[in-house]
């Protein structure tokens, strides 16, 4: 077993618009988690980037939990974070925090080969919530996470994500209570089949369609009246031709579009975007969470 592991964990975005809770994707933008013994016996956390202050050093810490859930209680180690993916804005932050500490954890344990990927799924959704951002952040790609199927779909060549990321934070909960109790039938049925096409698109690494089968009716009108700034940036985007949908819960928004038309769209984001959102061209990550040094 090893000394020293050092995880790369990515962001994701959920939902894709109409595929609430159930699709996902992994970006090639990430956190990185080092996690080393301690002789001493002792567990401390130290954290650097973004959200730093704010890293609970304690055991209520989201990677000292995952880590926990593969060796049992945490001892004996010296975990360090350097974060990427700011909190709070839609982009997996807490995911990657919990799928990074399984992958470490899992790199310690005497067990290691009974923890694959569906065992990873499972543990962190049962952390998360929902699996819609921890099986992409397990598998990288694109990802159909429906209930306990989850179905890897790759990562498309040919498709990029341009993200407009919000300035502010804004806690899943309180969008979660934004949404409504009940929606129509009609309103089901057409996100049910632009999830559907959605799916198939990034399985196909098809752009053609991005436009259309990104469109929401359900979750993302209701959110808007929370986060107003982000409706008027996807209205913007849309009726540009740009792919473009709310980022997970948001605040942040995000555009699928294919890598031949990444720079317009990224120029079109810029030109669109608020002042103090910032704009960043995002390839897919295809691995997911990974070790990459151990001694």
């Amino acid at each position: 077993m090893p000394d020293r592991v050092v995880v790369r964990s990515p962001a994701t975005i959920a939902n894709l618009g109409p595929g609430f809770d159930c699709l996902g994707v992994a970006l090639a933008w990430h956190n990185e988690i080092r996690v080393e013994r301690d002789p001493s016996g002792g567990v401390t956390v130290t954290a650097t980037g973004q959200g730093a202050d704010d890293v609970p050093r304690d055991s209520s810490n989201l990677v000292l939990r995952a880590i926990g859930a593969i060796l049992g209680e945490p001892r004996g180690l010296r975990v360090h974070l350097t974060n990427a993916i700011p909190f709070g804005r839609g982009f997996g932050s807490s995911a990657a925090a919990i799928v990074g500490g399984l992958v470490a954890g899992r790199a310690f344990a005497p067990d290691a080969d009974a923890w694959d990927a569906d065992m990873l799924v499972a543990a962190g959704a049962g952390m998360e919530g929902h699996a819609d951002n921890v099986a992409p952040c397990v598998h990288g790609g694109a990802v159909v996470a429906a209930g306990r199927e989850v179905l890897p779909l790759g990562a498309p060549a040919g498709i990029e994500v341009v993200v407009c990321i919000a300035p502010m934070a804004l806690a899943t909960e309180a969008a979660r209570r934004a949404l409504p109790a009940t929606v129509s039938l009609p309103e089901a049925a057409a996100n049910a089949a632009r999830a559907a096409l959605l799916a198939a698109s990034l399985a196909s690494g098809d752009s053609s369609r991005l436009l259309a089968a990104t469109d929401d009716v359900i979750h993302q009108p209701a959110r808007f009246t929370l986060m107003p700034d982000s409706g008027r940036i996807v209205a913007s985007l849309r009726r540009e031709g740009i792919a473009a949908f709310l980022a997970g819960a948001g605040p942040s928004v995000a555009a699928l579009t294919s890598t031949g038309e990444a720079g317009a769209a990224e120029a079109t984001v810029r030109r669109l975007a608020p002042d103090g959102w910032e704009v960043r061209r995002v390839p897919l990550d295809a691995h997911g969470a990974t070790v990459v040094e151990e001694a």
